[in-house]
């Protein structure tokens, strides 16, 4: 058999950089791989929060992000269907793990720079090709086919998103559904200049007429914004509904289209792009088995982005920092593995898809917005909700959101 790798990294982004970063450091020899040079343009929300930071801090990154954010955001923005408008203050213990917009070309490319430097200096290898197989002997992955030619690890990551071509295999053979419309979303972003109104924060707009989701828009460096709109893929089956069109009548026809009046669209920057849900499943393992022997899935490609939010970065980095604990995927390590990740961020993205299931309750959004733009403690309890994601739990409750809203 040829050389044989400790890792092989199928996808460069914040997932399989982290793998890569992390599992290098400890003197492992990765190969990393990706279809595509850097830097890239990534179709994202691009929010970056605490938890990513927190991580990307640990691989060096403070100066350069630092040198690179757009916008401190300290609040968000929040209007209900009926039009009203509430604004919740974030908060964070450090104020260097205040959540902010920067691109994510920009930030995937720093990622990828560190990474890349953490594989060489440890015997690894970062190369541009394109995986179309992965290979396995008795049943257990243990390489991948590439158009440059073969290679052979003792860890296949999947890494490439939602239509990684190890996520394929590994699905396939567990009889997990490739897209679960009740876990997949889509959502179309659009880089836009002089949009009037903005203060700065984020802004969440549940509008009627695109509920249960929602649009944003996001400052960014320069008077620029990134604006979109997602929804659940079986909610767009339902209403029958196409998410460029909606953004279009959002800007030119919504109660909001006053506030694109004089701004202007950047020319082919309206792009779509699927996200796999971290929402739970009915499986043994959450949000559903992502390994075989042999090969594991992180990130978009393990079905890891916030229900709620529709954010992945956080997620992605913790469960390539994680796979660095592990020196094989087997049946003993892989639920292992899930289990642990579970334990960190299940709680998160469980609580994140009941605050999902509620925005099918527009008379729900409606008064809970109206209540909280007249009762300062309810105000307190979004502001927790927003910056304390244990606090999302309590929003499940009836009894809850009526003492919240009536005492």
């Amino acid at each position: 058999m040829e050389d044989m790798w400790d890792l092989i990294i199928v996808g460069a982004g914040p997932a399989g950089c982290s793998a890569a970063y992390f599992n290098a450091q400890q003197g492992k020899r990765v190969l990393l791989l990706d279809a595509k040079s850097f830097p890239r343009d990534k179709i994202c929300g691009d929010g970056i929060t605490g938890k990513a930071l927190t991580i990307l801090y640990e691989m060096g990154l403070e100066d350069k992000i630092n040198a690179n954010k757009s916008i401190v955001s300290t609040g968000v923005v929040l209007s209900s269907p009926n039009k009203k408008e509430i604004r919740i203050p974030l908060t964070s213990e450090h104020d260097r793990l205040m959540p902010f917009s920067l691109e994510r070309c920009l930030i995937d490319n720093s990622i990828y720079e560190v990474a890349t430097q953490m594989v060489r200096d440890n015997g690894g290898e970062v190369r541009t090709e394109k995986v179309v197989a992965t290979l396995s002997e008795n049943g257990v992955m243990n390489g991948v086919r590439t158009t440059e030619g073969k290679y052979f690890g003792k860890i296949i990551v999947g890494a490439g998103g939602y239509s990684c071509p190890v996520s394929r295999t590994i699905l396939t053979r567990n009889q997990e559904e490739r897209q679960d419309r009740q876990h997949y979303s889509s959502a179309v972003r659009e880089y836009w200049s002089n949009i009037s109104g903005s203060q700065g924060d984020f802004e969440i707009h549940f509008i009627d007429g695109i509920m249960p989701g929602y649009f944003w828009i996001f400052p960014l460096s320069n008077n620029r914004y990134n604006i979109g709109v997602g929804m659940l893929l079986a909610d767009m089956d339902d209403q029958q509904v196409k998410l460029k069109q909606m953004l279009k009548w959002i800007t030119e026809e919504s109660y909001l289209s006053h506030r694109f009046k004089d701004a202007k669209p950047t020319e082919k920057s309206l792009r779509g792009w699927m996200l796999p849900l971290g929402s739970p499943r009915d499986g043994k393992l959450n949000p559903r088995c992502n390994y075989v022997e042999g090969g594991i899935l992180l990130g978009d490609a393990a079905s890891l982005i916030d229900p709620f939010t529709g954010e992945g970065i956080g997620n992605a980095l913790v469960s390539g920092k994680l796979l660095a604990n592990y020196d094989k995927i087997d049946n003993t390590t892989g639920p292992a593995y899930q289990q642990e990740l579970w334990n960190m961020i299940g709680n998160e993205l469980t609580n994140s898809h009941r605050l999902q299931k509620m925005l099918k309750r527009k008379w729900l959004i409606n008064w809970v917005i109206k209540k909280a733009s007249k009762k300062p403690k309810l105000q307190q309890i979004l502001t927790d909700m927003l910056n304390n994601k244990e606090t999302q739990g309590n929003a499940n409750s009836k009894w809850f959101i009526l003492k919240a809203l009536l005492f």
